[in-house]
């Protein structure tokens, strides 16, 4: 067991025991708990005594890891609700985006071919 990890906001973690990666979303020292963000975006709260005896190491964002935006609806973006009206959408983000929508080209055109 190593209990001499800090909980680092921001920081990702490898439990060596679970196998499960979790990323650090606050430390409150007043409550004595740290708030966890799994790899699958469910959130938890440790005990500063739990966390002593997790057997830990510090790792890397997992490559695929989206988090709590693998559920989003492109109406949760505040996008114009017709696609047909990309071309009036005000960034190069909602275009984008919206072009998806569209079935457009496969590749994002990059500035100088606007």
């Amino acid at each position: 067991m190593n209990n001499r990890i800090a909980a680092l906001p921001g920081q990702w973690y490898l439990d060596r025991d679970s196998g499960s990666t979790f990323q650090i979303v606050s430390v409150d020292p007043d409550e004595g708990s740290v708030e966890i963000q799994n790899a699958d975006g469910s959130l938890e709260e440790a005990g500063f005594d739990d966390w002593a005896v997790r057997n830990l190491e510090r790792c890397e964002q997992p490559e695929d890891w989206v988090g709590p935006y693998d559920d989003l609806d492109p109406d949760d973006l505040g996008l114009p609700e017709c696609p047909a009206r990309a071309h009036e959408a005000e960034t190069p983000m909602e275009r984008a985006l919206l072009e998806i929508e569209e079935g457009g080209p496969s590749v994002l055109r990059g500035a100088e071919d606007r």
